[in-house]
Parts: structure tokens; C-alpha cells; sequence
């Protein structure tokens, strides 16, 4: 008999630990869906079908049709490309998105989160009106710069017909007063020029293929004078010819901000390396100087317009903080990508861009 109540308080027990195992689930799950709920970003759930499992409030807000067991692709087709990236690499992808909702285009940014078993999450993060500050900074930058011109160029002038009637001791004041005027005239031209790449003012023309290693040729022999100045060199490493379909001067503008930034913060008297490697569908191009490199922290932020890793260095240096932002801009435009990393060995500046062949 006992073997009979021995087996009916297990029975129990076991009955009792699932309730409680079962109640824990709920709570859980019951959290989960309010927090799911409160948090200010619309979020899907999709799974190896690739078929919505969760929805949440707001993203039934923003996406239309999206409700539980749509297939994704009923809702937007950009959402379903990004979920397989984030399947194929194992971790998070981001991805700018436009979407349209109450009749307007907004943008989004997506974050699509692989859960394991064929499960994504996505969260989606309106971004409109951070873009629509930034766009109306961006104008605001560029008007600026535009009323600047003029100015300038009447001081320029002024002090250039000053500079020969003055006292031969005064006159180190008038040049040095001419310097921070072509300081001031590169940064306009620069804020003007990332002002309309901003704008989508800038178009490229692919009118004629380009071969890249002449094109770094020529920019070198630009700034051959400087290079001479700091006694640096450049080594090219790359076959004798790399052709592909892309905007001559625009690629020339970029690759004048890369190399002059090599030339400016190697150490006098060393080489940089510039790299040239070429695959069936893409131009891969190296830049790395023997210069103190990127802050590790920073990384992330040397496209940034303005940025800095030494402000003193740079004004010395004579930069303005735009130029690499252009460079992003530029290769960015061609459908290409850059990318800024500090060399393993050396710990120099290593710039990394990659450009298709042919840009779609």
C-alpha cells in the first residue's frame, strides 16, 4: 500500500511543480508582451517560414497589413532581404529603410536581431524627424557657407593689395592674417560641397571607364610638392592598369582628401602604402600610413563631418574636418564602401575602400 502513496505524492508533487513551471511561463510571457508593448520602437517577430509571429502596436501602426501569421513580404519587401542577412551572418544587421505611412515616405532604421530556429526580431525606430533636423541643419550649414564667399573674397583681396604698402616688419601679420583666409576659404568650399552631396544636389557622370591607378598617379603628382615638403613618399603597390566605370573627378576629389591625408600625418621622412587589388566585380584600394592611427574608440566616427582624433594636430596640419566625410560621401555615391581601421602591425591609419566595377 505504501508503494501506492509514495507513487500518488509524486503524482502530486509532479502536478504541482508543472502548475507552478506553467504559472512562471505565463508571468514571463505576460511581462514579455507588456514590455513589448511600452517600449517606444514597433517590433515584428518573424519565423523560419519567414511569417509574422509577434506584432506589437506600434509596428502595426507604421506597417500596413502587418499582423500575426502575414508573411513578411505582404508587408515590405527590404524587411525580408535584411531578415536573410541576419540569418545568413548570425548576428545583428542594420539597415535604413523607407516606408510609406499616412500617405508620406518616412524613414526607419531596422535592426533585425537572429534568435535561433529560423526566428528573427525586428525592431523598427522612426527616425523621420531626427532626419528632418538634420536636413534642415544641413541647409542652414550651407546657406551659411554661401553668404561667407563673398566676404571672404573681399578680405582676401583687400589684404593681398595691403600686403606690398605696408612696413616690411608689419607684413608677417598681413600673411599671416592671408593664411586664416584660405583656411576659412576651405573650409566654405568644403561645407558648401558636402552641403549639396547632403542634398543629393551632386550627380555623378559615368560617361568614360576610369583606370584607378592612373587616377592615383595623378593625384600623387598634385600633391608631389607637399609629399616633398615632409619628405614622404608613396609606395603603389597594384597591377599596371585597374579600369572601372566611375565619375573621374569626383573619384579624383576623393582620392585627393585620402592621400593628402596620408602625406599630412605620416612622420617626416616615412612612405605610406597605397594598395590596389582587383576582383571580378569589385576594386578593393589601401591606404595605410605610418602615422599614430585612429583612437580605437573613435572608429566609428572618423566619417563624422568635424571630426577630430587631435583638433590641435589638425590645425596645424591645416585640415577641416570635412574631408573624409566627403571621401564617405563620394564613394558612398559609386555604390562602393569605406571603411577606417588601424593596421595590426604598424598601428598606422589603414583607409579601406571598396568600389563595384560596374555600379548598378
Amino acid at each position: 500500500m505504501w508503494v501506492v502513496w509514495l507513487a500518488a505524492g509524486v503524482a502530486i508533487g509532479l502536478l504541482l511543480g508543472v502548475g507552478y513551471v506553467q504559472r512562471r511561463y505565463r508571468d514571463r510571457e505576460s511581462a514579455y508582451r507588456t514590455l513589448l508593448e511600452a517600449v517606444p520602437l514597433a517590433f515584428l517577430l518573424v519565423d523560419a517560414a519567414d511569417r509574422l509571429s509577434e506584432v506589437n502596436a506600434l509596428a502595426a501602426k507604421h506597417l500596413k497589413d502587418a499582423e500575426v501569421g502575414i508573411p513578411l513580404v505582404a508587408v515590405n519587401g527590404q524587411l525580408v532581404e535584411l531578415v536573410r542577412q541576419a540569418r545568413r551572418a548570425g548576428k545583428v544587421q542594420q539597415a535604413r529603410i523607407s516606408l510609406a505611412h499616412t500617405g508620406a515616405q518616412q524613414a526607419f532604421i531596422v535592426l533585425a536581431v537572429p534568435l535561433g530556429r529560423g526566428q528573427v526580431g525586428l525592431f523598427i525606430e522612426d527616425q523621420s524627424s531626427i532626419l528632418q533636423l538634420i536636413e534642415q541643419r544641413d541647409r542652414w550649414v550651407g546657406d551659411a557657407a554661401h553668404e561667407l564667399k563673398t566676404p571672404l573674397t573681399s578680405i582676401r583681396l583687400v589684404a593681398e593689395m595691403v600686403l606690398p604698402r605696408v612696413d616690411p616688419a608689419q607684413q608677417r601679420w598681413i600673411e599671416r592674417l592671408l593664411g586664416e583666409v584660405h583656411r576659412l576659404n576651405l573650409l566654405v568650399q568644403e561645407l558648401l560641397e558636402f552641403s549639396q552631396w547632403q542634398a543629393g544636389h551632386e550627380k555623378l557622370n559615368y560617361s568614360h571607364d576610369v583606370d584607378l591607378v592612373g587616377l592615383v598617379n595623378r593625384t600623387w603628382d598634385t600633391l608631389e610638392p607637399l609629399a616633398r615638403e615632409r619628405q614622404v613618399s608613396m609606395h603603389l603597390d597594384s597591377p599596371a592598369q585597374v579600369v572601372l566605370s566611375a565619375d573621374s573627378e569626383r573619384l579624383y576629389r576623393a582620392l585627393l582628401n585620402l592621400l593628402d591625408n596620408a602625406v599630412r600625418y605620416s612622420p617626416v621622412g616615412e612612405s605610406f602604402e597605397v594598395h590596389i587589388r582587383s576582383e571580378r566585380d569589385w576594386v578593393n584600394l589601401d591606404i595605410i600610413d605610418s602615422g599614430p592611427g585612429f583612437p580605437v574608440q573613435d572608429l566609428g566616427r572618423v566619417f563624422e563631418r568635424f571630426y577630430r582624433a587631435d583638433p590641435a594636430r589638425a590645425r596645424q596640419t591645416g585640415g577641416t574636418g570635412l574631408g573624409l566625410a566627403i571621401v564617405r560621401q563620394i564613394v558612398e555615391a559609386h555604390k562602393g564602401s569605406v571603411e577606417a581601421r588601424n593596421h595590426p602591425e604598424t598601428g598606422g591609419a589603414w583607409l579601406a575602400i571598396r568600389l563595384p566595377v560596374r555600379p548598378n
